[in-house]
């Protein structure tokens, strides 16, 4: 298990730990798990799934992970923009 926040500028969407987190990379996708190598990363619109159970939208973001510790933070979709990502 590791500590894992995702923030947007409007509120917290996920503080708790986990133990699997699948990213959209801008490059290539990324699946983090317990003391995952030191990273900084650039996140594209996509999911983030977190311990195959919960899953949220995002239009970009980045992640940080070092030490055990994962922030992600994101800029979430506007409503009128959810169906756009089902495409």
């Amino acid at each position: 298990m590791f500590d894992l926040m995702i923030i947007s500028p409007k509120r917290v969407l996920f503080d708790d730990a986990a133990s699997r987190v699948f990213l959209d990379g801008n490059e290539t996708e990324y699946e983090l798990l317990s003391f995952h190598v030191h990273l900084i990363g650039i996140l594209r619109k996509g999911k983030i799934v977190i311990d195959e159970k919960k899953g949220i939208l995002i239009k970009k973001g980045v992640v940080k992970f070092y030490e055990n510790k994962c922030v992600i933070l994101v800029e979430e979709p506007d409503p009128s923009e959810v169906e756009t990502f089902k495409k």
